[in-house]
């Protein structure tokens, strides 16, 4: 069964804009610490991307027959064990997956400081994502 490249191009379209929204923010760490409304939409906005990265993992593996998996985690590795996306981003996603995970779960033990240090690499891996998946979906015409 082909992959339906429409579905998967809307919520690629989605992520880079969202991605590209992360990029655009512009405060200091310790602004960014200090006030919740910036971090909080900082987080929204990084939840919101890495949600529609595991839409994308678990429609190209319901897509390809795939063994369905019981966490966003197991799915990118699945990913990265098809060589889907290469298995150091599996391993990267599989963290954003657990960052998702304390977000929608309401933990509130994030240390705002780490977050404002590693989202740009976050949003990198997450660009990075993307770009595998294309090119994944280019090979596999």
């Amino acid at each position: 069964m082909p992959i339906n490249k429409t579905i998967l191009a809307k919520k690629l379209d989605f992520l880079n804009e969202n991605l590209a929204k992360i990029e655009n923010m512009d405060f200091a760490e310790d602004e960014f610490v200090g006030q919740a409304d910036i971090h909080d939409l900082l987080t929204f906005r990084l939840q919101q991307s890495v949600e529609t990265c595991i839409d994308v993992a678990v429609h190209v593996i319901a897509e390809l027959n795939l063994p369905r998996k019981e966490t966003a985690k197991d799915a990118f590795l699945l990913l990265g064990e098809q060589n889907i996306i290469s298995r150091d981003l599996s391993l990267r996603m599989g963290r954003a997956a657990d960052f998702r995970n304390r977000v929608v779960h309401g933990y509130n033990d994030f240390d705002f400081r780490l977050l404002f240090r590693d989202y740009h690499d976050d949003v990198n891996d997450l660009r990075i994502f993307g770009s595998q998946i294309l090119d994944f979906l280019e090979k596999n015409k």
